[in-house]
């Protein structure tokens, strides 16, 4: 669900739901003075983290401030956590509703509705004897019957739940049906869950819109109860009848399987889909509409496109507009896999709300804009096909559907690609307080669930960064895994989190997901660099410093830096970190992440801050054979700046000849350090070991000497980015042909085979330094 436009909604309403009807009017009293007293509302300024500020990112945001500038306030409900946990000992399998509208009345915005739904309902529990329903409690309830005819009798716990005492204990797997008779007047609540308004000039539309958990204000059906977490995993296939004036049009899920005409000028639209549906998504409107169809060309057929406009709405243009998604399933396909409801249809029809809503195969949508289309027909991937869980983890319908709007941006055709890509995720940019997760004790507030700055917007980036972590082959992977695992199913973070990590080379993303998903805010950076030189080879210096908010984290994210038309990627997660980075030349210009794959709220270039000594070389170098009769009895560490060192900080050991004596050449501001050793090497395996005592000759900060492989001398330069950490490095000294005279003959014979044996198994060549390779990742 998106809303069109910006800058209309607020966050800072009081939470009407949880007041009692005296603390309601007291309220009422009050909306009504801020309309008559507020000046215009002023947009909000995401980079300053304004999130109580005006900002609308959903259809339903969009119906909310409606209601409040109207001062609607919304019926007071009394939720109920036992039905929560009733909700897993069922599995409904299939609803059949029937319903008919009559005393259709736009000047109260209500009308009559008398329906049935049958459910079919399997037992998941061993001795069933109770179904829980939600039906609000001006409907009144006519018949229950279990399996066609036994009657049962219907309570009413709480306002908006009702409960069945079934006619005998089911066991496990058993299968039953439930039909409900109801009737009475509709009471629309929160963003408009059942609303009766007009269009084309006095023209009446009644329309749904049940997003999170308001359906039961229309129909009665198993769902989450209100300000709960809820669980939308339990999805049912769909039969609906719908009876209304001969006149209108009905708009509905699935495919229409005919229009029965009725006695007194009415008409019975009979709808249908196969594919299972979560509770929120059924829906409906019913007007007069004009409408057409266009085909989906696929690989395995063609499937329907349907379009239901308001016939004031009904131009050229506006046909054009809607006529994109039909593009739009095709440039969708390669990325997220072809559509989830291909065997019946998609379609678009206007809706009396803000924005728009992603009701499954039958999307309801006030405009006609590419974004706006995008967004919602990403959500029949993202939210209709899988769907989340619970409520706090709505970021898993509106961040990927907002993301494909950039996703679409990127790809479609004409697209510039990255370009476009880039100025997309500028536009959904928010680095503001509010976690991306919304916690139980917000899933009560609506303005929380679908706050546009959180569960949009930086929901999208959460999948934009996560792209360029994981690569885009393994993202659009991860992808298609997850869809496989979850479709027609439900979904959690913690279950996206693990489907990535089994597409991640280090299979821990918990350092990703606690700090975007979970935390708040986001970093900014104040960074430098220069360049050195050491023993003939160029090294470029840069310094990276978090300069956030203290009340946020500090993030860990690799970032690119783009160095003379090369990427490189340094892996920042500390407050202030340093990086040697080796190059073939000083580079005329460095890029601090150009391509924005990182959320920040700033990035300063500054001059560089100098940070901790780095190890850039080693001679021996580490891994490597060195012949002890050539060796001149030196070992020589090179810095990336000069050090101070005392002869206690550098230890060489032998693992069968044990410690060796030395002597350093100098101690103070050197560079390179040499070891000048009392004799020649033995034949053995060394390590030299460099501790942190050792200190930069400029500023006095630790040795960064940590080595991912003491045998590899491609773990240099040194470190993690921060002062401390000791250096370990290992090479061998021995004799590549044996002195022996008794080895003489075999010498003679098997020389070649011994030598190349040696080289083979005891020598490890250095990479070349001074290379920027594509995308290797620094860690800091």
């Amino acid at each position: 669900m998106r809303a069109e436009a910006r800058g209309s909604c607020v966050r800072l309403i009081p939470r009407f739901e949880k007041l009692s009807s005296s603390c309601q009017g007291w309220w009422l009293v009050v909306m009504l003075l801020g309309v008559a007293t507020t000046p215009a509302i002023a947009q909000r300024d995401p980079a300053a983290g304004d999130r109580d500020a005006p900002v609308v990112r959903c259809g339903k945001a969009e119906a909310a401030l409606r209601l409040m500038r109207a001062a609607k306030v919304e019926p007071p409900e009394q939720p109920a956590a036992a039905y929560l946990a009733a909700m897993g000992d069922t599995d409904v399998l299939h609803n059949d509703l029937d319903i008919e509208l009559t005393n259709i009345n736009p000047a109260t915005n209500s009308c009559t509705i008398t329906g049935r739904n049958t459910m079919t309902i399997r037992s998941t529990t061993g001795a069933l004897t109770e179904f829980q329903f939600r039906l609000r409690n001006q409907f009144s309830i006519t018949g229950a019957f279990v399996n066609g005819s036994t009657p049962v009798t219907v309570t009413a716990p709480t306002s908006s739940t009702r409960s069945v005492t079934l006619d005998r204990a089911y066991g496990i797997d058993e299968v039953f049906t439930l039909r409900i008779e109801y009737n009475g007047t509709t009471v629309s609540a929160a963003f408009g869950s059942i609303e009766v308004r007009t269009h084309s000039g006095g023209i009446p539309v009644v329309a749904s819109l049940s997003e999170p958990y308001y359906a039961y204000t229309w129909w009665p059906a198993k769902d989450g109860d209100v300000f709960l977490p809820g669980d939308n995993s339990d999805k049912a296939t769909l039969d609906f009848a719908l009876t209304a004036p001969s006149s209108y049009t009905v708009a509905a899920n699935g495919l229409l399987e005919g229009v029965d005409l009725l006695s007194g000028s009415r008409s019975r639209h009979r709808w249908a889909s196969a594919y299972p549906m979560t509770t929120y998504l059924v829906s409906f409107s019913a007007t007069q509409y004009n409408s057409w169809t266009v085909n989906y060309a696929h690989p395995g057929g063609s499937m329907p496109v349907q379009f239901f406009i308001y016939p004031s709405n009904d131009n050229a243009s506006n046909r054009l507009g809607w006529e994109k998604v039909v593009t739009m399933l095709g440039t969708f396909r390669p990325l997220y896999g072809e559509y989830p409801f291909v065997d019946e249809k998609y379609g678009i029809y206007n809706f009396p709300f803000g924005g728009g809503m992603e009701h499954q195969t039958m999307t309801g949508q006030s405009a006609f804009s590419e974004g706006l289309s995008a967004h919602e027909l990403a959500h029949q991937w993202w939210g209709d096909a899988v769907t989340c869980k619970t409520w706090n983890h709505i970021w898993l319908n509106e961040g990927f559907a907002s993301y494909a709007e950039a996703l679409w941006a990127e790809h479609k055709p004409g697209s510039s690609g990255l370009p476009a890509l880039k100025s997309a995720m500028a536009g959904m940019k928010y680095t503001g307080p509010g976690s991306v997760y919304v916690y139980d004790d917000e899933v009560d507030s609506l303005w929380d669930i679908f706050d546009g700055s959180t569960s949009y917007d930086k929901g999208a980036w959460v999948l934009h960064m996560l792209r360029h972590v994981l690569g885009d082959p393994s993202f659009f992977a991860a992808l298609a895994d997850y869809r496989a695992l979850f479709e027609d199913a439900a979904a959690t973070t913690e279950d996206f989190q693990a489907v990535c990590e089994g597409h991640y080379p280090g299979g821990d993303l918990d350092w990703f997901f606690s700090q975007w998903v979970y935390e708040e805010g986001a970093p900014s950076y104040a960074w430098g660099w220069t360049t050195t030189q050491v023993n003939g080879k160029q090294y470029l210096l840069i310094s990276v410093d978090q300069t956030q908010s203290a009340a946020y984290p500090r993030f860990t994210m690799p970032i690119d830096l783009v160095v003379g038309g090369s990427t490189v990627a340094v892996f920042n997660d500390s407050d202030t970190e340093h990086f040697v980075i080796p190059v073939l030349s000083s580079p005329a210009s460095v890029s601090f992440d150009p391509n924005a794959w990182v959320l920040w709220g700033s990035r300063t270039e500054g001059a560089y801050t100098p940070g901790p000594p780095t190890i850039v070389e080693t001679s021996p170098a580490p891994g490597a054979f060195v012949e002890a009769r050539d060796f001149q009895n030196t070992i020589s560490v090179y810095f990336h700046a000069p050090v101070n060192l005392a002869p206690g900080d550098v230890s060489l050991v032998g693992d069968a000849t044990g410690p060796r004596s030395f002597t350093l050449a100098s101690q103070s501001g050197v560079n390179p350090v040499v070891l000048n050793l009392d004799g020649p090497l033995q034949a053995d395996t060394y390590t030299v070991t460099i501790g942190d005592g050792v200190t930069g000759a400029s500023g006095g900060l630790a040795l960064d000497g940590e080595l991912i492989d003491p045998d590899d001398a491609a773990s240099f330069p040194s470190g993690d980015g921060s002062p401390g950490g000791v250096a370990i490095i290992r090479f061998q000294a021995g004799s590549m042909v044996p002195q022996s005279s008794a080895w003489g003959v075999l010498v003679t014979v098997f020389g070649v085979l011994i030598v190349a044996t040696v080289v083979l198994h005891g020598r490890r060549a250095a990479p070349s330094l001074g290379t920027v390779q594509s995308q290797p990742v620094l860690r800091g």
